[in-house]
């Protein structure tokens, strides 16, 4: 028999402990702990796990991208792996053609790229909430001196521009950035 969690996907920030079946009244029944403390949790080690577990769905990213800019061409951006919370991709795609349930990429100049984000996402379970960007963290690969500046423009954008040492768009750059 499959268990089916309750409570909202990874990426509904509002979960806390309780949706895990956590409960600040729990005790171990007649104070004694667990049955098999080789196999088994008593009530306040099963707390610990609940509260563990709605901190990590907190600060783990909904995805963890990296991108190759293509201003040679120029074309849109080549999506070389994508680690989401609702799967993984490992063989690049177009940003332009991006598979069901992957984020899309578009090229707006040398370095200069927005992704795009689908407005509801479905976990493994079928369980579908809504997705907005929060926070982005980005960074190049590969460059010596460069930086990346992330800005979120809508909800479920995410605007990426890279940078040499000397201020100017970087071409060709490949981009890593993480979105909660």
């Amino acid at each position: 028999m499959a268990i089916v969690p309750e409570g909202s996907p990874l990426w509904a920030r509002t979960v806390d402990f309780a949706h895990y079946g956590g409960n600040v009244e729990k005790a171990n029944y007649l104070s004694r702990g667990a049955i098999d403390a080789l196999t088994d949790v008593d009530a306040s080690q099963f707390a610990r796990l609940t509260a563990d577990l709605a901190s990590v769905t907190r600060t783990a990213p909904f995805a963890v991208i990296r991108l190759l800019c293509d201003d040679t061409t120029p074309a849109a951006p080549t999506i070389e792996y994508v680690h989401m919370a609702t799967g993984v991709r490992l063989t690049s795609y177009v940003g332009t053609s991006a598979p069901a349930g992957y984020p899309s990429a578009a090229r707006n100049g040398n370095g200069d790229v927005t992704v795009t984000f689908a407005s509801s996402y479905t976990d493994p379970y079928g369980v579908a909430n809504a997705f907005t960007v929060s926070h982005v963290v980005p960074g190049v690969v590969g460059t010596a001196v460069s930086r990346c500046v992330a800005e979120i423009p809508t909800s479920t954008t995410v605007r990426l521009r890279a940078f040499d040492a000397a201020d100017a768009a970087l071409s060709n750059a490949r981009i890593n950035f993480m979105v909660w």
